[in-house]
């Protein structure tokens, strides 16, 4: 069975905890990789690291907050040696805290819904990008967007804040994509749709 070209290599999940996240952990590390996950929730944390084993570790954190990525790189590469690959597929619905239709879109829902899914995804993606740089390795990372980013929805998922922060998550990858190929860092998106998780 092939191994994906994944065996001995490091990767961090942000967001690695649940659903889409754990289920990419779990592959890591039945292919051979080891992988650093981090999630808000503490109790995820401890249920999925438990369950990854001796080849994971992990850290509960806000994406959002300056630094929080940067620790859980620094706990994973102590760990297992340098970085490989940043997956970041945290963030989430921002309707609870006022995202919906641009008529309802409260400032705060606007404001909440781009820190928790697009400031989340620079400040992952910064720290992935500066610890390629001092390893001078290169190195991948993958973006989580969503079909909503450029296909709308307006029946079902008027959420206009997260729609712009998907659509962000699109062009900001493709602009560090084109600026970071000339050392070796490789940067996608991947934009599902509606899938069943916890």
């Amino acid at each position: 069975m092939s191994d994906f070209g994944v065996t001995g290599r490091t990767y961090v999940i942000v967001g690695g905890t649940t659903g889409l996240g754990l289920s990419a952990a779990r592959a890591l590390v039945r292919h051979g990789a080891r992988v650093g996950i981090g999630s808000r929730s503490e109790a995820s944390v401890a249920a999925a690291l438990a369950e990854l084993g001796e080849h994971a570790v992990g850290r509960q954190l806000d994406a959002s907050e300056s630094g929080a990525v940067e620790e859980l790189i620094e706990r994973t590469c102590e760990s297992f040696g340098d970085l490989h690959g940043l997956y970041h597929v945290a963030g989430g619905s921002g309707r609870s805290q006022g995202d919906g239709p641009l008529h309802e879109l409260s400032d705060d829902g606007w404001e909440y819904t781009i820190r928790q899914n697009l400031t989340s995804v620079m400040r992952s993606n910064r720290a992935a990008v500066e610890r390629f740089l001092l390893q001078k390795s290169g190195g991948a990372i993958l973006n989580t967007g969503s079909v909503l980013g450029f296909s709308p929805s307006p029946r079902y998922f008027a959420s206009h804040a997260y729609a712009a922060a998907k659509a962000g998550i699109e062009g900001f990858s493709k602009s560090l994509a084109s600026c970071y190929a000339r050392v070796g860092v490789r940067v996608n998106v991947i934009a599902p749709g509606l899938v069943e998780t916890p």
